[in-house]
């Protein structure tokens, strides 16, 4: 599993208790330090403070909270680094380096002076620079950051890591401070997990949701209806495992529901940062007649596989909303010809009238991507990489 942390180092002064503000001002998290003069400081993800302000604006929270300055370390290992001081003598000042999906940097609001008090910049300076993924696992720039500035700890950390596995931050010398908000599960009380006879065949996306929708009764509007997947890309005939997604209004409140093929419906429930939302799929509403899978999967046996695409026509199914249009997402993986490369067919589907919206084929062999898309059975045309997304 690839590392993906996020924390917050508060620089300490003589005059100021720290740790004693945050505990008044009720910011939970766990705490590692103080050393070198800085205080590690990882919210638990269910704090109110954390959720709204984002992650980079919870730098500028702290900061403003306790009077000093605060360090946001973020480093995402397959993708790049970043990180911002916040702190009340300037602007908010702002790194980051990408090498996902190709090598580039961000400094415009980087003043390498600002972090003169903490670290050589001379020492410094090697490490802002563009990285391809390979030079980035060799000189591990965002290890190599905190290793610098002398950070408490800084590896593995995350505001998720803090609420749901407490004890393993704790192992690590971590301590608790304040309370730990309630886990989203317990805040919606979920139904009990629970098992049912499991259809043969394997239910359909309608027949699915017939069957899990019963056990959503509590969730009643401003819940609503986000989202049909299937749990991976077997799906022959449109029949599969299914998981469906219930959003609460426009905020990042989530519950979920897998029927899996031993008959279990199993429940669960995330919450996401209010700053995160803006990516997230809206709330759907199902007309009285929509395609079911095996309808899509029929669509999809009639389309001419993409050259160069050496993949099948089978993939995973989604029926989402975009721009208030209801359609079906199938996205096909095609076989791995070596290791680092990928290549991937995705197909939109109108899922009132049938119509295929747009086709997109990404190829990824080392660092070179190429996409094309099709609009509406027209003819592939070239994109620039860095505008999509692949599955």
């Amino acid at each position: 599993m690839s590392e993906f942390s996020v924390s917050y180092h508060i620089r300490l002064s003589e005059s100021i208790n720290a740790q004693k503000l945050l505990r008044e001002a009720k910011a939970a998290g766990i705490v590692f330090g103080p050393a070198n003069g800085w205080l590690t400081f990882v919210p638990y993800a269910g704090l109110a403070a954390y959720r709204s302000a984002g992650e980079v604006r919870f730098a500028d929270y702290l900061s403003n909270l306790t009077g000093l300055p605060v360090l946001y370390y973020c480093s995402s290992e397959d993708h790049g680094w970043s990180f911002a001081l916040a702190d009340k003598e300037r602007p908010l000042v702002q790194f980051a380096c990408w090498w996902d999906p190709q090598p580039a940097v961000e400094r415009d609001q980087f003043d390498p002076l600002a972090l003169t008090p903490f670290v050589a910049t001379e020492a410094l300076e090697p490490l802002l620079r563009p990285f391809n993924n390979e030079e980035a696992m060799r000189a591990r720039p965002a290890d190599r950051f905190g290793e610098l500035l002398g950070l408490p700890a800084y590896q593995w950390l995350s505001p998720d890591l803090a609420q749901d596995h407490t004890q393993d931050l704790l192992d690590r010398a971590g301590r608790k401070l304040g309370t730990k908000p309630a886990s989203a599960a317990v805040r919606f009380q979920l139904p009990p997990n629970r098992k049912i006879a499991f259809p043969e065949p394997a239910p359909t996306a309608r027949e699915a949701l017939n069957l899990i929708t019963p056990f959503m009764a509590q969730f009643k509007p401003p819940w609503g209806l986000m989202m049909v997947t299937t749990w991976g890309f077997d799906v022959p005939e449109g029949r599969g495992v299914w998981k469906v997604w219930w959003r609460y209004g426009d905020s990042g409140d989530t519950v979920t529901a897998v029927l899996a093929n031993d008959g279990r419906v199993l429940f669960s429930a995330d919450s996401i940062p209010s700053y995160a939302t803006d990516r997230m799929a809206k709330a759907i509403h199902l007309p009285e007649k929509w395609l079911d899978s095996p309808h899509v999967t029929a669509i999809m046996a009639e389309l001419p596989i993409p050259d160069g695409f050496d993949g099948g026509r089978m993939g995973s199914m989604t029926l989402k909303s975009l721009n208030d249009c209801l359609h079906w997402e199938i996205v096909v993986a095609g076989n791995r010809g070596q290791v680092g490369s990928s290549s991937f067919w995705t197909v939109y589907v109108d899922a009132v009238s049938g119509e295929v919206l747009a086709e997109v084929h990404t190829r990824k062999v080392g660092f070179q991507e190429t996409v094309r898309q099709r609009v509406r059975k027209g003819d592939w045309t070239h994109v620039d990489a860095s505008s999509q997304s692949t599955a």
